[in-house]
């Protein structure tokens, strides 16, 4: 016969109530009879009913994690440093990924109702879709009816605690390398749909350099290999010169650079190019990519910390904490020195 909570606390001489404060790893029980409960765990050899327990308890232990796509090495990595940091915790994840660039709304709003009806504890909304206007994400005002927390990894949602990183600074650091090695007409391939501070500090170093911004230099789109191979073809079709190309994320540096070796120019003594994120595919091609690190591990942990003090503290008004993060710049061969004066001509 399946023992209950109930055969656990009869055991131990507690209450019901005690028990579940044990199985939760709730800090108000003494040392003492927290042992007492584990002794008759163990010699009852007790397994928790899960749906008992999140009727009885109001938790499923469960987070929702939604995150745009994991065919980006970079996103692969948050999902799996969140969810070993709640792995550590007591928590499974239950991971969305909308998979698409085009039309995210209506994917992440099915997410967040699903992951409603599942009753999880908690839910990280960690993506670069910007779709929703002034930062406002539609689905906020539903959680907050259900009571359910929601943290935000990099998105700028009024009135949410958040993890965030500096990332004007570090593309003003990445394309303020590049002008001091000589480039005076440097490239930029990003888009509107994921962290603006990359382009405005794309814009940034060159005025604090005095230099002007071309625009017919930009190109926005999806932040993928094929954008960025795209982009770049486009770019050297044009009558424009440039002798160096700022990429928002490495997935774009990729395909732009696999683009540039199929026209037969070299990097870097041609073209300089920098990424964003030091994915580990960064490291492996030759010439290895400089690019601008993340503190992935950092930041995956403190988004897990602020979530779980909200789930702590439901019921609570806390004010929302943004957390900010510094980025680092990886030098490597992709950004080597050229002659300012030898432009390449890209007709």
């Amino acid at each position: 016969m399946k023992k209950t909570i109930k055969d656990v606390a009869n055991e131990a001489g507690v209450s019901i109530a005690t028990v579940s404060r044990v199985l939760n790893k709730k800090d108000r029980v003494k040392e003492t009879t927290r042992k007492k409960v584990e002794e008759a765990i163990k010699k009852l050899n007790f397994n928790p009913d899960q749906i008992a327990r999140t009727m009885i308890m109001k938790e499923t232990k469960t987070i929702g994690l939604i995150v745009p796509v994991l065919s980006n090495e970079y996103w692969s990595s948050v999902s799996e440093v969140i969810q070993e940091e709640l792995w550590q915790a007591g928590y499974t994840v239950l991971l969305c990924a909308t998979s698409t660039w085009d039309n995210p709304a209506e994917r992440e709003s099915a997410f967040f109702r699903n992951l409603i009806q599942r009753k999880v504890d908690g839910i990280i909304y960690a993506t670069n879709n910007d779709f929703h206007k002034n930062g406002y994400h539609p689905m906020v005002n539903e959680l907050i009816d259900y009571d359910i927390p929601l943290v935000a990894f990099d998105q700028n949602i009024p009135g949410i605690s958040k993890v965030r990183g500096m990332h004007l600074r570090g593309a003003l650091d990445a394309v303020e390398h590049l002008i001091d090695l000589g480039h005076n007409r440097i490239a930029y391939i990003g888009g509107p749909l994921f962290s603006p501070d990359r382009e405005l500090g794309y814009r940034n170093a060159h005025t604090l350099k005095g230099l002007a911004v071309f625009e017919s230099l930009i190109k926005r789109g999806s932040p993928t290999f094929q954008f960025g191979y795209e982009a770049m073809s486009e770019l050297l079709e044009s009558p424009e010169k440039f002798t160096a190309t700022f990429c928002a994320n490495d997935m774009i540096a990729l395909g732009a650079i696999q683009c540039l070796d199929n026209m037969g120019i070299r990097i870097p003594e041609e073209m300089a190019i920098v990424g964003y994120d030091d994915i580990k595919m960064s490291q492996l091609i030759k010439p290895a990519l400089t690019t601008v690190q993340q503190p992935i591990g950092e930041m995956g942990a403190a988004i897990v910390k602020l979530l779980l003090n909200l789930i702590e503290n439901k019921g609570d008004i806390l004010s929302p904490q943004t957390l900010v993060f510094d980025m680092k710049l990886i030098i490597r061969e992709s950004c080597g020195a050229v002659n300012s004066n030898s432009q390449v001509s890209m007709s």
